[in-house]
């Protein structure tokens, strides 16, 4: 997916410049106008290409404040493939009164053992039929260096597999943009509770 979004980046990037130069130099002879106008259009056609090939990816933005966990699967990190590891939600939104709202998303959520657990006992529950309910609060200072130095003896242990070349674990430290774009939050289930109806009115 980084190879696409690099891909579209660069792209705006040409037809900028191309717009640019067009404005700079107003007195810019027709065939560079013309080589302009058919490098802006090969563009356009690759930003079009590029983008629907993003189609399907989960998002890596911030999840809903309440939300219900339709499915979930853990990728466990392998330091081998420098993999850090990730896990994939699909998410319904839900109002204040567990109503769901939008459509379902899937997200990628760097990986956590603490939260990688949770969803897979979120997911069991799931399969035996009981619905889950997910909150996403916004960590705080104090939680954010909790969280970060639980990510490093992560990696820590990593390094020590036995067979493991030092060089493979390394890459698990290896910044990862979707997890950096990803907003640091604290992710908790519970069993989803029932839609609250409307009160009647009376009499």
């Amino acid at each position: 997916m980084l190879t696409k979004v690099l891909a579209i980046s660069i792209a705006y990037v040409a037809m900028g410049v191309l717009l640019l130069l067009m404005v700079i130099k107003p007195s810019v002879r027709w065939r560079w106008k013309a080589l302009a106008i058919i490098v802006s259009t090969f563009f356009f056609v690759d930003v079009f290409l590029e983008t629907r090939a993003l189609l399907g990816w989960p998002g890596v933005g911030k999840l809903p404040d309440r939300f219900q966990l339709l499915w979930v699967r853990v990728v466990e990190p392998d330091a081998r493939l420098s993999d850090p590891g990730a896990i994939y939600m699909w998410v319904e939104e839900v109002d204040e009164n567990n109503v769901p709202v939008g459509v379902p998303r899937s997200y990628r959520v760097p990986y956590k053992r603490a939260l990688a657990e949770q969803s897979v006992k979120a997911r069991d529950q799931i399969m035996q039929g009981n619905p889950q309910e997910g909150t996403a609060e916004s960590m705080t200072g104090e939680d954010k260096q909790q969280d970060q130095r639980d990510s490093q003896n992560q990696v820590d242990k990593t390094r020590t597999l036995e067979g493991t070349p030092i060089e493979a674990a390394s890459g698990m430290q290896r910044l990862d943009i979707d997890a950096l774009q990803h907003a640091q939050q604290t992710i908790e289930f519970r069993p989803m509770p029932p839609t609250l109806l409307p009160v009647k009115g009376g009499r």
